[in-house]
């Protein structure tokens, strides 16, 4: 007997997916990626085939959500740039992400379960196959979480790249005003604004080929080399595509000395759509340790690439570089530096007291030891992380930083020189608990909500925390109380969902540290188990009874979901008459939605059985008077049966003969009148209840 035990809701069952369900289909089970800065998913690692709408609405660049997936990240730096990259159609010289046609992303803060509130919103619109968002003010030690989904209800696969950063100066717009940079850290500048007062800075280099001014949507940024060494960067459109073009100087004055500027390398490679073989220009530029042109000119010629011979700096020496939209949308760019040589900057620097051990509601001290060898720090921005009293300070310090809740923070200090560059120190600190003191912790159970069917993970788990604790007031937006089941993933969260029968230790931990547990169980119901017996082998025209015994008793609704020719397909008990081999497979469904199965295997002998007497007497007698076939309840019917006498003729045609009719048959008789005595011969053709056609051939002999 073969067993189909399965106990689900029964709309669930409904249809099926091709795709299995994403596992981060919900905001309460994201995705968590690693280290972000600077990170890239494989191709087509991602998807959001299978996904489902979660319950927040669509966010508000989108036209709906149909297919969301959810993903968190923790912001080590305050800018993160969101790239989903499907099926990449905007640039064709650069390999697709994956599948995903229309991507849409949205970024947000807070946490799942509570408030979420929207911080950027990019739709692809349906035209270019990858989107990116780019967000700036970000709390260092923070989680963010971000949605991805497909335009019109789009589905397939993608790529993710993010980029976490402390962006620079916001650059200006004319050499003279450009943002000094203090150091080699990778930014991005996410939107471009204009050409700047003088427009046509960069008309001696390559840039001036296109029409009209040098400029478009331009950027500047300038630096002071540290040290003798080489210098490279790569240069990527924020929207794929773009046309990005770059010149790069020297200053011989000195930084923002701009009047006797001296080219150093310039490309302005335009990408290619469907390029020849000869020919590899893409939307990406910079400067390599392999290339050998010192410029590129507006198009793509037979060579180029859109990179150009990396620079020796020399120390002391300031440079500038100007970076122009061409296609002139306002898209900024990403840009990261390579080469030996280094920008001069100021160090910035601090120390905590003490090192290690410190505890909430404890104050330690911060004091800053930044330096700059060749000029003066002139600004300081600290930010001691969430749950920080002072959360912010302007003031060099030493400070008095104290935590208001336990655990992991974070403490960055920006400092910023008489020149205008800025660069970013972050350290990690731990707060170890301080709940000593405090009203004992204790988790309530709101709610429990068992499995609805045996072997279904439905079930659901409530609980909040209760305590006398002067600090449970959830302020500055901050939940108090999280929870885990495992007792190492704390999140906010107090909803356990999707949870298959079983035993669970919850676990909830308040802001200072105090931990506490509760076991609770999700009872599971008893398994429906319909039982229709062995499986059997029959002769084909064999009527088969179908009985179903079932456990536990309760009022079943029943159906038989496989095998034809059932009578009653609504009955417990029914017969059938099966044709061939198969399966008959009972549904037992209970009020509730729940159900199981059962089937048996009918296996169907084929033997196709038929008798012609040898003799008929034809004397009246109403015994053996007609010559007819015999068969089995296998035959549906003689489809003709022909007499022939010795010399060949004719004598009797029948048609659709009637096995269980006496008379449906050659009586002995040729044009009312009495055949002769003798041997005659017959040609049989037969149709099983199969269908199958049997033809048969023989002689008897005719007597009175």
């Amino acid at each position: 007997m073969i067993k189909f035990l399965v106990n689900i809701l029964f709309f669930l069952l409904i249809t099926a997916s091709a795709f299995a369900q994403p596992s981060n289909d919900d905001c309460t089970r994201p995705y968590v990626l690693p280290d972000v800065t600077n990170y890239c998913s494989k191709v087509g690692e991602f998807t959001n085939i299978g996904a489902t709408p979660s319950g927040y609405g669509p966010a508000t660049c989108w036209n709906g959500t149909n297919k969301e997936v959810w993903f968190r990240f923790r912001a080590f730096f305050t800018e993160v740039s969101i790239a989903i990259i499907g099926t990449n159609v905007a640039e064709p010289n650069l390999p697709p992400g994956g599948s995903l046609r229309a991507p849409q992303v949205a970024l947000y803060a807070g946490y799942c379960g509570g408030v979420i509130s929207e911080l950027e919103c990019k739709s692809d619109g349906g035209t270019k196959g990858a989107v990116t968002i780019v967000e700036g003010g970000l709390i260092v030690g923070e989680d963010y979480l971000f949605r991805v989904d497909g335009f019109n209800g789009g589905a397939g696969t993608f790529q993710i790249c993010i980029n976490n950063y402390n962006p620079p100066v916001q650059p200006g717009q004319d050499c003279i005003t450009g943002s000094v940079l203090c150091d080699k850290s990778p930014f991005v500048t996410h939107r471009l604004s204009g050409p700047g007062l003088d427009n046509d800075e960069a008309s001696t280099g390559c840039l001036a080929d296109g029409l009209g001014a040098s400029e478009d949507q331009s950027a500047w940024y300038t630096w002071v080399a540290k040290n003798n060494g080489t210098l490279t960067f790569t240069i990527r459109p924020v929207t794929p595509g773009e046309d990005i073009d770059w010149e790069l100087y020297e200053l011989p004055g000195g930084i923002k000395q701009c009047n006797n500027k001296v080219s150093l390398r310039c490309n302005a490679t335009h990408p290619v759509t469907n390029p020849p073989s000869n020919i590899v220009c893409g939307d990406v530029t910079g400067l390599s340790l392999t290339d050998n042109d010192i410029f590129e000119d507006l198009g793509c010629n037979r060579g180029e690439n859109g990179f150009c011979k990396y620079i020796d700096m020399v120390q002391g020496r300031a440079y500038a570089i100007i970076i122009n939209n061409f296609t002139n949308s306002g898209s900024g760019f990403s840009i990261e530096w390579g080469g030996t040589g280094e920008f001069l900057g100021p160090e910035a620097n601090f120390s905590i007291s003490p090192p290690s051990g410190l505890r909430c509601e404890t104050d330690f001290i911060v004091v800053d030891s930044s330096t700059f060898q060749t000029g003066g720090i002139t600004k300081y921005l600290w930010n001691f992380g969430k749950g920080a009293i002072p959360q912010t300070s302007n003031a060099k310090g030493p400070h008095s930083v104290r935590y208001s809740s336990f655990g992991e923070k974070y403490i960055t200090l920006t400092v910023e020189t008489d020149l205008g560059c800025q660069v970013t120190e972050i350290r990690r600190v731990f707060a170890e608990p301080c709940c000593e003191d405090l009203p004992t912790l204790q988790i309530r159970v709101d709610s429990v909500i068992d499995a609805s069917c045996f072997g279904f993970k439905d079930g659901r788990i409530v609980v909040s925390g209760l305590s006398g604790n002067p600090y449970s007031d959830g302020s500055n937006g901050v939940p108090y109380y999280t929870f885990s089941l495992d007792g190492i993933s704390f999140s906010p969260n107090n909803r356990f969902t999707n949870l298959p029968p079983g035993e669970y230790t919850i676990y909830i931990q308040d802001r200072k540290g105090c931990l506490t547990e509760i076991k609770v169980t999700i009872e599971e119901p008893s398994e429906i188990i319909p039982d229709v017996g062995l499986d059997r082998e029959v002769d084909l025209g064999d009527v088969i009874d179908l009985t179903t015994q079932i456990l536990p008793p309760d009022n079943y609704a029943f159906r038989w979901i496989l095998g034809d020719s059932v009578y009653c397909k609504t009955c417990q008990d029914s017969r059938a008459l099966p044709l061939y081999d198969q399966y008959f497979k009972i549904r037992a469904t209970n009020s509730n939605g729940c159900f199981g199965e059962d089937s048996l295997f009918i296996k169907v002998k084929k033997n196709y059985d038929l008798w012609a007497p040898n003799v008929i007497s034809a004397n009246g007698d109403k015994i053996n008077d007609v010559f007819k076939l015999f068969g089995k309840a296998s035959i549906k019917n003689v489809e003709s049966l022909k007499i022939y006498d010795r010399w060949g003729e004719l004598l009797y045609v029948g048609e659709n003969l009637d096995l269980l009719n006496p008379l449906d048959g050659w009586d002995g008789t040729f044009r009312g009148e009495n055949a002769m005595t003798g041997v005659y011969v017959y040609l049989a053709k037969v149709r099983f209840i199969d269908d199958h056609i049997l033809e048969k051939a023989g002689e008897f002999t005719l007597l009175r």
